[in-house]
C-alpha cells in the first residue's frame, strides 16, 4: 500500500477552532478534502482531469471518528489513500495522527463521478478503481446505517444558500452541509463522530432546512439529522452524530 499513499502535515489555526481551543469537526472535514484533492491531483485523476471528459467527483458518504481533536497550533499529519470501489462508488481511506504521530482520528468517504450535464452518477473508469490496493482493511467499516425519518425533530434551523456556500461543482459544498447539521444541536453537546450522507444538491438560493433529534435513549448522546429543502422538501443529506 505504500505506492499509493499519500500525507499532508498541516498546523491548526485560529480560524480552525472551537472556544476550548482545539479543532472544530468541520475544520477536520475540510482538511480531509483539502488531502484527497491533492492526493487525487498527483494520481492525475482530480476534478480538473475529469472536467476534461465533463465529469466530476461529488462526495457520496463521509464516516469521521475522531478519538481527540487537535489543539490550537499543533501540527497534525493526514494520511490517505484509494481503497477500492464497487463500480459506482470510490472510496478513500484516512488516518488522522497527532504530533507525537498517535492516531486522533479516522475516517472513510465514499465518492461518485457525475457526468456535468446530466447530473447523474457515471461509473468509475476502471483504471481509477484498479489503483487501489487489493485486501486492504478499511479504517472504519463499510455498512449501511439506519438514518432515521424525522418526522418530529427536537431542533430546527434554517439557512439561505449563499453564493459563497457553493464548490467547484456550482452547489453547496459538503462541509457546509455538516456545519449545518451539528449548528442546530443544542450548545452543551459535543460531537465526535458523524457519518453522513448525501442525497441530493442545493444551490444559490435555496433555503434549507436542518433538523436533527436525539436518540430515544437518555443516557445517548447520539443524534439524528436531516437537512431539506424548504421549497419542495427534498431530503438533501441525513447523519447520524456522536
Amino acid at each position: 500500500m505504500s505506492n499509493i499513499t499519500f500525507q499532508e502535515t498541516f498546523k491548526i489555526r485560529a480560524s480552525e477552532i472551537n472556544f476550548n481551543q482545539r479543532a472544530t469537526l468541520p475544520a477536520i472535514c475540510n482538511l480531509l478534502q483539502e488531502v484527497a484533492g491533492n492526493h487525487a491531483r498527483e494520481l492525475e485523476f482530480d476534478i480538473t482531469d475529469l472536467q476534461k471528459d465533463e465529469l466530476t467527483w461529488v462526495l457520496h458518504r463521509l464516516h469521521v471518528k475522531m478519538d481527540r481533536f487537535p489543539e490550537w497550533r499543533e501540527t497534525i499529519t493526514i494520511k490517505t489513500w484509494p481503497s477500492s470501489g464497487d463500480g459506482l462508488r470510490a472510496y478513500r481511506d484516512f488516518l488522522i495522527k497527532g504530533e507525537n504521530n498517535n492516531v486522533i482520528g479516522r475516517s472513510l468517504s465514499y465518492w461518485l463521478i457525475m457526468n456535468i450535464q446530466s447530473r447523474r452518477p457515471a461509473r468509475i473508469p476502471k483504471k481509477i478503481l484498479e489503483m487501489a490496493p487489493d485486501n486492504t482493511d478499511h479504517v472504519l467499516p463499510v455498512n449501511d446505517p439506519n438514518y432515521s425519518e424525522l418526522d418530529h425533530p427536537d431542533y430546527s434551523q434554517q439557512f439561505k444558500v449563499r453564493k459563497t456556500d457553493l464548490d467547484l461543482n456550482r452547489h453547496v459544498n459538503n462541509v457546509h452541509f455538516i456545519e449545518w447539521a451539528l449548528s442546530c444541536l443544542p450548545e452543551v453537546s459535543s460531537v465526535n463522530e458523524i457519518d453522513i450522507r448525501f442525497m441530493a444538491e442545493s444551490v444559490a438560493g435555496d433555503v434549507d432546512i436542518a433538523e436533527a433529534k436525539k436518540h430515544s435513549s437518555d443516557s445517548s448522546n447520539q443524534y439524528y439529522h436531516q437537512i431539506r429543502r424548504a421549497s419542495d422538501n427534498k431530503i438533501l443529506a441525513k447523519a447520524i452524530s456522536n
